[in-house]
């Protein structure tokens, strides 16, 4: 099942970026981080955070991770690179799913309609149709976290979990639920007060010192930002939380947020609740997402919410686990049907209703235009429409039209498609940028490049 995952969605996300309907941000940013690198220029954006000067990404999140990625952008150096190791992680991410449902469960059906639910999971392929994002690398070394728990393997446990703060800034949090989950569960006072020490000093050094000291000291603000309601710190916004629950009520009870949990719990029949204090696992990452006023981190159609994939169905089996055996059977079986149906309807499986074929072809104008596209001198300053930008990606200085404004590029790179294929608007564009000094050098079917004179 993996093997075919892996060979499917890595097929889909190559043949979505070269028809035209990747990114400029994520897949463009990424692709010029790594390219920058390769060039002796490490991690370096004109892009992440609508920043348009080179600065280092580690100045807007923390991701070593991608030191691991890195060699084998270094042999083949291009987005498609990054499409298919993040397939690749997500694919191999039911491993520990497998071996935790082994160890719960009698051989045969039981086993494996596990690693086909983590499959179907809602999450799961729209994270893998949207770009590339570093949230998919923690689904693996949390499902391990969780599988070496469960097995008194402390070592291995301890192993994974470090390697989940590796992925990304916000982690660490995640780890305090582990820490929480040890103490109440396992009544393991010494190995649980470590890793809620050690993940709270984590998160406070990432985002107080080490991202900082690649901004030159500029303070991080990406994260409070997103939850200004509550406060602009992590100790104002733990303290709105726990002292002002109007805040906290208006923050959570929408509609949008039920949608969401809906979506993650649903499938799995909201087995979580049986897994004992399992369930303070995936709190923090419920937190982050819940407690954010930026849309996309409470919709399960964004990589937001990956890490809860092998936490929600790794703790949906441990649930399961505590029932009555007679039980295991019927219920994994219903959970099947449930991920299945929820897939169907709102999943993004080649089967789904939202699935869409045409985004994985491309238009006959963009096979015109393409060869325009090479009229722009690899050293050249360009700034491209958000689905233009990740084929423009291997220079020093990239800009997205969308969220950076031309920024006096030399070229710019344009396409109605950006202005809901308006042909009104796109030549008026054209217009007021010639006005403003360029000239036309290439058209094609509501496509066009600009030069600066």
């Amino acid at each position: 099942m993996a093997s075919l995952y892996f060979v499917i969605y890595g097929a889909l996300s190559i043949l979505r970026h070269l028809t035209f309907h990747s990114f400029g941000p994520d897949l463009g940013l990424f692709d010029q981080i790594f390219w920058n690198t390769t060039q002796g220029r490490p991690w370096e954006s004109t892009m992440s955070q609508a920043q348009p000067v080179p600065h280092s990404y580690f100045n807007d999140h923390f991701s070593p991770v991608y030191l691991l990625l890195m060699p084998f952008y270094l042999v083949f150096p291009h987005p498609q690179t990054l499409l298919v190791l993040q397939t690749l992680a997500l694919a191999i991410g039911a491993v520990p799913i497998y071996l935790l449902a082994r160890d719960k469960f009698n051989p045969g059906f039981i086993r494996l309609a596990w690693v086909a639910v983590y499959f179907l999971f809602l999450p799961l392929a729209f994270i893998n149709l949207f770009d590339f994002h570093e949230l998919a690398f923690a689904v693996l070394p949390l499902g391990l976290a969780l599988y070496f728990l469960e097995r008194g393997q402390p070592g291995w446990f301890l192993l994974s979990l470090l390697a989940t703060f590796l992925v990304k800034e916000e982690l660490p949090l995640v780890g305090l639920g582990f820490g929480v989950y040890i103490l109440l569960q396992q009544r393991d006072l010494k190995l649980g007060l470590g890793v809620l020490a050690a993940s709270g000093l984590a998160f406070f050094a990432i985002v107080r010192l080490i991202i900082p000291a690649f901004g030159g000291g500029t303070p991080y603000a990406y994260f409070t930002a997103r939850y200004a309601q509550l406060g602009n710190s992590p100790q104002q916004i733990v303290r709105t939380v726990l002292t002002n629950p109007r805040k906290l009520a208006e923050t959570l009870f929408q509609v949008q947020k039920f949608k969401f949990l809906l979506g993650i719990f649903g499938p799995v029949l909201g087995l979580t609740v049986f897994s004992g204090f399992g369930i303070v696992l995936v709190l923090p990452t419920l937190a982050i997402l819940l407690l954010s006023n930026y849309a996309p981190q409470f919709a399960f159609t964004s990589h937001y919410s990956a890490p809860l994939i092998a936490l929600v169905v790794g703790t949906s089996i441990v649930g399961l686990a505590r029932l009555r055996p007679v039980l295991h059977g019927p219920l994994t079986a219903a959970v099947l049907v449930s991920s299945l149906a929820f897939s169907f309807a709102v999943g993004d499986l080649p089967f789904s209703r939202h699935f869409d074929p045409h985004m994985f072809q491309t238009e006959p104008r963009y096979v015109a235009f393409i060869p325009s596209l090479a009229r722009i001198p690899p050293s050249a300053s360009v700034s491209a429409e958000d689905n233009l930008t990740p084929h423009l990606s291997h220079r020093r200085f990239i800009y997205d039209m969308e969220f950076e404004g031309p920024q006096h590029a030399e070229f710019l790179a344009l396409d109605v498609a950006s202005l809901a294929r308006n042909p009104q608007a796109f030549r008026q564009q054209i217009e007021t940028f010639v006005s403003q000094g360029y000239r036309v050098i290439a058209t094609g079917d509501g496509l066009a490049i600009l030069q600066r004179q």
